[in-house]
């Protein structure tokens, strides 16, 4: 009928009216919405602003008011909607409730919601919240098919992307999607690369960013469903293929393949028995033909739901599904609407089920059914009840986080706690040999799906103690209590193992949560201790939360960006795709937790977050590399203060040409690591940076003309500068160095000498035989035999210099690779050119054997099932201005039951002098490569519970009357090259009162041990320092270095030229698990 029509002498009508966009979309309560509207829209044309909907209707819904079958609507511009809004009362509503109410009194009273229904809980709108795609409109016809929008182009994509861009140009609708991604992780099994590709895919489309639209066909959800089941199947192979992969010792790759796996899930419709069905989701059918608009209320609605969601989802089902249905939810439950309880009741339920077959339920949902499931392991069950428990707790706290406030902290700890041993229990039963090992797949899906919920509530419940923690304020809350610390170490220690349970098992975070979890328990120590202990578990933490960082990174960033090109899809939902998938993470979260711990911890020590490894000042352009190298050196023409991303530990500082004037390196690195000696060496100053802010500050100044680097063990300042230096002043410094000559005797290369025999030889001769680091160690094998002293030195044998050239003659070789090592001299400016010529030479020279009579000596020395030590012992190493420390290689645990293998570890050290880093160091010091000479000493094997390094005078302050160690588990590789992250434990003690103070507790995720099986003869585990004495018992740790620094003053009277002018030394060594001390290596301090 016409406005005007009927209108006049009508009774009782009733006026509903609320605000919209004239773009579209739901339309709202007036005055909120009104304002709302005005400002998303200020910029919009004034006729574009605003439209107010009018919905009139009779007391009886009988008659619905309409012109030419439309709502009322009245445009409103931009300013009249101002003047509107200042005009409405506070309480505009009050009257309009009042009518509501009236009107209830006098309709019947509604039946109640079916005995099955459950409560609903609040509804979030998430998928509505999260769309990108096309705005989804309720409409009251059949929709058309849409526009998809996109672009396939297949150049130079990687398989598994090219086959799902070429599924997606013949796929529109979101059945024959899922039935293409079926194909790619099915065909040919699940591996990284598909994996990757599919969630990224299947991610865009459940946002929008790549549409579904309708194909033509009808095809209920049930198929959607079928083509999950079997994806599942593919998945739930690709996760036996992880824990295989993982028990062979690939954890890197097993991660990756979990990592994909978990963001995978999620994104499969569940395929349980109801939606497998050949009619599955029928209420929606039930309630558009008007279940529960008992007296017609909801014609109009009803329309819509019916075309916009009722035949869309059983004739080409699609995420766009869940988005109509909550617009078309929020639009029943806006404020100042009446629509009948039983028909808006019937219709959440149906959202419920809905949302179940997109696999987007709610945490408490899934945990809800496991806990009451027929037949659910009765640990789960259980567990799960505790959770559910746990989370009513949460759930009743008031929503505002209360900074400090330790009563709400302690019901989100205790609700993370409850949610870790609900997800234990579940992932148990779920595990090869669990209780749902043969359970139907559905179900398995199910309870996948409810312990990843899990880990997503997880997230909240810890950005939530975050913030009560007043970590997410700015500035960031520093009056941490002690017992907020504790708190926050729990959930530390909670959240270490949430972590490793979605990694499949992960005994560095084990361990992490381990560490974190005694301190918890035990309590802070006093004074600087305690925030020492703090630091080291937290630095940990951080490591761990950046590595898989990175790990998502590697996997996502640039797969994302290759597949989004080739489709077309904004650059938007391109970039953010791997910072969404981190950011809404735990490690996230812990890494949050982790730089809280270690604000306290630099509270109570008065740290600054970076630290001094070799102290000096240095002026210069700042310039960012990835990795210290002369490849990324090459350009610098100009006197630099390189800001370093990654160093493993070994890498030549002098290579990298002479105008590096500083290096900020941006991790922990020891202080006595191969690196931390060369820079020393140099007398170029290095700083290592952990803490996020000071990397921020560096990558400031990187826009600078000139920064100045002014490092002592007090203070480190890195500042913009006036001051200039020349290009002249950097070349000239590095053009002082004195050129070396070297001496070598060749005559004892077809014999095996052991140490005692060389050390009776005297030392100018055993070096001119077999090196520097030989003679030392023939040195400390002598003075070790006499019972005074506290200490043990490692048997061993040298095959002295000349054996590899001697090995080249005996099969005619040696002309040749004379005329290879010749020709190197003379290439100085081609970096390829030396590399290949490098290669050439260690390829000969790996096919070299020591001869049998070689082998045979050795094997008697030591015994034929002995392990030993293949140790470099160059003629250019262990020198004055030439420490060379780390540049040459050391093949550990070499068994002498094999012949080959360990004639393969001598040509491997052999070799060693010829690597490209190790050719450029003596370029650069202006050694001859002819003069270069490579002797093997072979030592026993040892299997240290604590590795050490001592030096002697203090390398930051230069004060011979105080010492350094720093220590670590396992083998002393850790230390020395610095290639696992961390730090050390670090003692500084005064030489004459033999006070210790401890500088730093080790942080190391990992110890390197020997492992006979592995191929390298070492392995990586776990390091749980946690009940260690070195961080536990003080008198231990106090005694051990004392005795340590008694070894290190006699060392110096015995390795000196004269008593008169002691050297000070650089000492490393190991104590055994039965507490002998061995010292394995000393050399003067650089």
């Amino acid at each position: 009928m016409g406005m005007g029509e009927g209108l006049a002498d009508a009774d009782g009508l009733l006026l509903h009216w609320g605000a919209r966009t004239r773009r579209g979309g739901e339309w709202v309560a007036p005055q909120s919405a009104l304002k709302r509207v005005i400002e998303i829209d200020v910029e919009a044309r004034r006729e574009d602003v605003c439209e107010i909907v009018f919905l009139i209707r009779t007391r009886d819904c009988k008659v619905w008011f309409k012109v030419n079958g439309e709502d009322i609507t009245i445009p409103v511009e931009d300013n009249f909607a101002t003047r509107f809004v200042e005009r409405v009362p506070e309480d505009e509503g009050r009257a309009e409730r009042r009518e509501r109410e009236e009107v209830k009194a006098q309709d019947p009273p509604p039946p109640p919601p079916p005995p099955s229904a459950k409560p609903v809980e609040d509804v979030q709108f998430a998928a509505l919240n999260q769309w990108r795609g096309q705005e989804v409109k309720l409409q009251r016809h059949k929709g058309g098919y849409g526009d998809r929008n996109l672009r396939w182009n297949t150049d130079n994509l990687a398989d598994a992307a090219r086959r799902i861009v070429e599924g997606d140009r013949d796929s529109s609708s979101w059945r024959q999607k899922l039935q293409m991604v079926e194909k790619v992780l099915c065909d040919n099994g699940a591996d990284v690369d598909s994996l990757a590709y599919v969630t990224v895919y299947l991610f865009w489309i459940s946002v929008g960013a790549i549409m579904c639209v309708e194909d033509g066909t009808h095809y209920r959800p049930n198929h959607h469903a079928g083509s999950a089941e079997r994806m599942y199947g593919a998945i739930e192979a690709a996760e036996r293929c992880a824990h295989e992969i993982a028990n062979g010792g690939d954890h890197h790759r097993a991660r990756e393949l979990r990592a994909l796996i978990r963001r995978l899930h999620p994104r499969l419709p569940a395929f349980t028995a109801e939606f497998t069905q050949s009619v599955p989701l029928t209420r929606i059918r039930d309630i558009a033909h008007g279940k529960g608009d008992t007296n017609g209320k909801c014609r109009d609605v009803r329309q819509e739901i019916k075309h916009t969601i009722q035949n869309k989802l059983h004739r080409c089902a699609g995420p766009e599904d869940l988005v109509a249905t909550e617009a078309m939810l929020a639009k029943l439950t806006a404020p100042g609407t009446d629509y009948p309880e039983e028909f808006v009741n019937e219709f959440k339920i149906f959202y419920r089920e809905l949302k179940e077959f997109f696999n987007a339920s709610s945490v408490a949902d899934r945990i809800d059914r496991i806990a009451n499931e027929n037949g659910a392991p009765g640990r789960a069950s259980e567990a799960s009840k505790a959770f559910l428990t746990a989370k009513l707790n949460v759930d009743a706290l008031p929503q505002s986080d209360g900074i400090g406030d330790q009563a709400m902290m302690r019901t989100l700890v205790e609700c993370l706690r409850a949610l870790h041993g609900a997800r234990t229990e579940i992932c148990a039963a779920l595990e090869q040999g669990g209780d749902l090992e043969h359970a139907q797949a559905s179900m398995r899906q199910q309870w996948r799906l409810a312990e990843v919920s899990m880990e997503d509530y997880a997230f909240v419940l810890l950005s939530r103690l975050l913030n009560t923690l007043g970590a997410e304020a700015e500035p960031p809350r520093n009056d941490i209590s002690a017992g907020e610390v504790k708190l926050a170490l729990e959930a530390l220690a909670l959240t270490s193992r949430i972590m490793a349970l979605s990694a499949g098992g992960d005994h560095e975070l084990e361990a992490t949560a381990s560490e974190a979890e005694v301190l918890a328990h035990q309590g802070l120590p006093e004074g600087e201790e305690g925030g020492l202990r703090v630091q080291a578990i937290a630095e940990r933490a951080r490591r761990a939360a950046v590595d898989f960082c990175s790990l998502l990174e590697s996997l996502f960033d640039g797969r994302a960006s290759s597949l989004g090109d080739a489709l077309g899809i904004d650059r938007d939902s391109v970039s953010v795709f791997t910072e969404g998938q981190i950011r809404a993470s735990v490690v996230f979260q812990s890494a949050k937790f982790a730089s809280l711990l270690l604000r306290v911890s630099r509270r109570i020590t008065g740290a600054a977050g970076w630290d001094c490894v070799v102290q000096g000042e240095a002026i210069g352009t700042l310039k960012s590399v990835m990795r210290l190298t002369p490849e990324e050196c090459a350009s610098f023409k100009e006197p630099v203060i390189l800001l370093v991303a990654n160093a493993d530990g070994d890498e030549e500082v002098s290579t990298c040409g002479p105008y590096v004037r500083g290096i900020v390196l941006c991790h922990a690195l020891p202080h006595l690591s191969h690196l931390a000696l060369r820079a020393r060496q140099a007398q170029v100053p290095l700083i290592a940076v952990e803490d996020e802010n000071l990397v921020d500050h560096a990558r400031s100044l990187l826009d600078k003309s000139t920064v100045k680097l002014s490092a002592n063990a007090s203070t480190i300042k890195l500042e913009e500068t006036n001051e200039t230096v020349t290009v002249d002043t950097a070349v000239s410094q590095q053009s002082e160095k004195p050129t070396l000559h070297l001496d070598a005797d060749l005559s004892r290369a077809s014999t095996v000498l052991s140490l005692v025999d060389l050390d009776e030889r005297g030392l100018k001769d055993s070096i001119r035989i077999a090196g520097t680091k030989s003679a030392m160690c023939a040195r400390l094998s002598s003075i070790a035999a006499r019972s005074s002293h506290p200490f043990a030195a490692p048997a061993g044998v040298v095959i002295p210099f000349g054996a590899m050239e001697y090995a080249a003659a005996s099969v005619g070789d040696l002309e040749r690779l004379d005329g290879m090592i010749h020709s190197l001299n003379a290439m100085t400016q081609d970096p390829e050119q030396i590399r290949e010529t490098c290669e050439a030479i260690q390829s000969l020279i790996r096919g070299l054997r020591p001869s049998s009579g070689t082998f045979q000596v050795t094997a008697q020395k030591f015994g034929p099932n002995a392990r030993v030590m293949v140790r470099s012992s160059a003629n250019v190493e262990d020198l004055e201005g030439m420490s060379a420390a780390g540049l040459y290689d050391s093949i550990p645990n070499v068994s002498l039951h094999d012949e080959d293998a360990f004639g393969r570890a001598v040509a491997d050290v052999w070799a060693s002098l010829y690597t490209t880093r190790a050719v450029a160091s003596r370029a650069a010091a202006g050694i001859d490569h002819l003069e270069a000479n490579m002797c093997v000493l072979v030592q026993e094997m040892l299997s240290p519970e604590v590795s050490f390094v001592l030096h002697t005078k203090h390398p930051l302050t230069n004060d011979p009357k105080s010492a350094y160690l720093e220590f670590a588990l396992g083998l002393g590789e850790t230390l020395a090259s610095g290639a696992v992250r961390g730090t050390p434990c670090r003692v500084s003690v005064d030489r004459e009162s033999r006070r210790a103070t401890v500088n730093a507790f080790a942080s190391f995720g990992t110890a390197l041990v020997r492992d006979d099986e592995s191929p390298s003869g070492m392995k990586s585990v776990a390091a749980n320092y946690t009940t260690h004495w070195l961080q536990t018992d003080a008198k231990k740790r106090e005694d051990i270095v004392g005795k340590l620094v008694d070894i290190g003053s006699m060392l110096e009277r015995e390795l000196s030229p004269s008593s008169d002018e002691l050297l000070a030394q650089d000492i490393e060594g190991c104590i055994l698990p039965d507490g002998q001390i061995y010292i394995v290596q000393a050399r003067p301090q650089p």
